[in-house]
């Protein structure tokens, strides 16, 4: 043990971390093992900092027993970095001691909430857990079977709960299932009530037994099925382990689920009996993840919550020091998070503005890069990307100020977008398409990362494994020409498939190993995997493709049979025709990529937790006019699908009453608030927005002109005021 001053020192000298600057850190950080803490940590404040000097302290100052520490945040990819920061300051500090590094912090315990509770629950039973897009792949089956995804009562529903008068295609009707069997599971509805008050939704219930079904028949678990397993085991005290954690550190509390947080207060029970802490670190303003369960309510009440449940009073300490932007940034997001009164509400209570650290410098204004049409627009970005990327630079006057603009050498950039997407549902070519493809004709070697801007399905290397295996088990096409009731677009998909294996095997002059009636999908893919080198290698994202796919197959193989061996149907039924209908999508958490020498394309939801030098946010390449069909995106009028599944299921829920109170129209405004603070957050030194300049402008309607397009990403209050007239605000280019 060394004493408290002592460790500040070091984390001075040794990590070069004055935590004595910022006095909000160094109470979180310096707490007593026995305080816990309520950490709402704005972005660029430090947080993962934070984490990692409290577990350090901990061990060097409170003599604690690492495995007496549970660690959870939000993705597997958080949890490594965590983890690794971790080690290697405490290596440092080690050294420093002139001690060796302790065993124990190999063993430390970060994870995923669902990375952890599989560790428990596989203490007490023999488990295999699948992915999301297993799970997927799983359910398209269970919704082929017997045609239900031609049921017409069960698509009414889901078009209701879509506010949609339109179709719904079979790749949607699986994702609300999905939807919905998760938030029966995440608000731990009464099932059997729910169940036996449906109406024209019977059949979903069908699907979900049938499902479930599959899984408890192979001793296999999805995430949800996981979570609710861990709590019934910690609920009935079945799980030994638990019982001496005195330290527990949950990191973006503001994305948990009730079922999370139940299972984190039957821990807390523990941490209590052990004059121990649970500490939560969130931010409600990034809060991302209501359409998968998350309740920002259970971060904003959270003090109140665990109070009333363990009578436990958390420290409430604000983290809003900035460390990642520069001034005009900061100012550009304090105005925009705060220029809607009624999100106001919902916030945090006394949450303080974001402020700068001691030596940010002023940086370059908030740039806009606006023009009339796609095509000018995506010229334009891509001249300005390469040359940012080149470290070229140039200047702009306006007002009398000239401003250099330029991000330094090798800068790395984000286009951050609400969809990837290079081609639309009506093939269309979008944004991402053309920033690709001009970036690509200036420099070939300049890469575009965007690995969700295809549907997986549709790439070259999946059709290429899915059509290999088309051919060595139905070469002459008998079983897929007999598949009946399927949906036309899978049909398409699989007969591209075997168009692609085909034309590829005529150019390559590869034998084909014609698989007989029971077919071993391992060796299969043994020899198919051998074919794909090429493609691997021209690519990061066909590296990803490859990967996802190969381990569907492989995990949905293992959920359908005990020896691998499986006929013609089956791999049809279980893994081409789900895969073809769409039911896979990309996964972040399964590749490590280096963003700092691409540029990169993502979703909003994607940018989470990274940070760029430059982030250019897309407000509106594809908004022409005040359309109703564009509401939901940029100014909503009406409650969306996530309220319509959260109305349906509160009644029989067990989430308080209270949450009712809110409206699905507010809900909607905002979660697109919280969704372009995140964006915006995001840049380090240069923050543009771009879109079309029906945006500044409006748009020439046939009785009026210049009619406006109410956006709350440029500027637009919820009483439709636009605080940002003409945009004017911004720095155009």
């Amino acid at each position: 043990m060394i004493s408290e001053d002592k460790f500040i020192e070091l984390v001075d000298t040794v990590l070069d971390r004055n935590i004595s600057e910022n006095i909000n850190q160094k109470d979180a950080i310096m707490a007593d093992i026995s305080n816990s803490q309520y950490i709402v940590a704005g972005p660029g404040s430090g947080k993962t900092t934070v984490l990692v000097l409290k577990i350090l302290k901990y061990f060097f100052v409170d003599d604690v027993n690492l495995d007496e520490v549970i660690v959870t945040t939000f993705t597997k990819k958080a949890a490594r970095e965590l983890n690794n920061r971790t080690i290697e300051w405490a290596k440092l500090l080690c050294d420093a001691l002139d001690m060796s590094l302790p065993k124990s912090f190999n063993s430390l315990m970060i994870g995923t909430l669902d990375s952890i509770a599989e560790d428990y629950v596989s203490k007490v039973r023999d488990i295999e857990v699948i992915d999301n897009f297993t799970s997927s792949a799983v359910m398209m089956q269970t919704l082929l079977d017997g045609e239900r995804n031609t049921d017409k009562r069960l698509k009414q529903f889901f078009k209701q709960l879509k506010n949609n008068s339109g179709g719904v295609n079979t790749a949607e009707m699986n994702n609300l299932v999905q939807d919905i069997r998760e938030r029966l599971v995440y608000d731990m509805v009464d099932y059997d009530a729910i169940k036996a008050s449906a109406s024209r939704e019977q059949v979903m219930y069908e699907i979900i037994d049938d499902y479930n079904q599959c899984l408890y028949s192979r001793d296999i678990l999805d995430y949800p099925l996981l979570e609710r397993i861990f709590y019934d085991l910690l609920a009935d005290n079945l799980i030994p382990e638990v019982k001496g954690v005195r330290v527990l550190l949950i990191d973006e509390y503001q994305d948990t689920n009730y079922l999370q947080e139940q299972i984190y207060f039957k821990l807390a029970r523990h941490v209590k009996d052990n004059n121990g802490n649970i500490t939560v670190v969130g931010d409600d303003d990034q809060s991302l993840y209501r359409f998968r369960g998350a309740s920002v309510e259970l971060f904003t009440d959270y003090v109140e919550r665990i109070d009333e449940a363990l009578s436990i009073r958390p420290n409430t300490i604000f983290l809003q020091k900035n460390y990642r932007s520069t001034s005009n940034i900061i100012d550009f997001t304090n105005e925009f998070i705060h220029m809607d009164n009624r999100y106001l509400s919902s916030r945090t209570i006394n949450k303080p503005l974001i402020v700068p650290c001691e030596n940010t410098v002023d940086g370059l204004p908030v740039i806009g890069l606006f023009r009339n049409n796609i095509e000018e627009l995506s010229t334009d970005l891509s001249n300005l990307i390469y040359n940012l990327k080149m470290g070229n630079s140039f200047k702009v006057t306006r007002h009398g100020v000239s401003y250099d603009i330029s991000a330094g050498n090798n800068p790395s950039i984000a286009l951050l977008i609400n969809s990837p997407k290079e081609i639309n549902a009506f093939n269309k070519k979008r944004l991402p398409f053309y920033v690709r493809e001009s970036i690509s004709y200036k420099d070939e070697d300049m890469v575009v990362f965007n690995p969700r801007g295809q549907n997986i399905e549709s790439t070259d290397i999946v059709s290429l494994i899915c059509g290999l295996i088309l051919l060595s088990i139905d070469p002459e096409g008998k079983t897929q020409d007999n598949l009946d009731n399927i949906p036309p677009h899978t049909k398409n998909v699989l007969k591209s498939w075997r168009k692609y294996a085909e034309e590829y095997i005529s150019s390559t002059d590869k034998s084909i190993i014609l698989e007989g009636d029971v077919i071993n999908l391992d060796n299969l893919l043994e020899d198919i995997d051998n074919e794909c080198n090429s493609l691997v290698d021209e690519s990061q994202e066909n590296v990803i493709y490859h990967d996802i796919i190969m381990d569907t197959i492989t995990q949905t193989k293992n959920a359908i049979t005990v020896d691998g061996l499986l006929s013609t149907k089956q791999i049809f039924w279980h893994i081409l025709v789900p895969i073809a209908s769409g039911a896979i999508d990309i996964d972040d958490d399964m590749f490590e990529i280096n963003y700092e020498d691409n540029i990169n394309i993502m979703s909003i939801h994607q940018s989470k937790g990274l940070e760029f030098d430059v982030v250019i946010v897309d407000v509106g390449s594809d908004i022409y006019n005040n359309s109703s069909s564009t509401a939901f995106k940029r100014f909503p009028n009406r409650g969306g699908k996530t309220f319509n599944i959260e109305r349906y299921l509160r009644k029989y829920s067990s989430l308080d009453d209270s949450y009712d109170s809110h409206t699905g129209l507010d809900d909607e405004f905002n979660d697109l608030i919280r969704r372009y603070f995140v964006a915006y957050t995001r840049a380090k030194y240069v923050l543009i927005l771009v879109g079309l300049n029906s945006m500044r402008y409006g748009y020439k309607g046939d009785f009026q002109d210049n009619i406006l397009i109410p956006n709350v990403a440029t500027g637009w209050s919820r009483d439709k005021v636009w605080h940002w007239d003409n945009l004017n605000n911004l720095l155009n280019i």
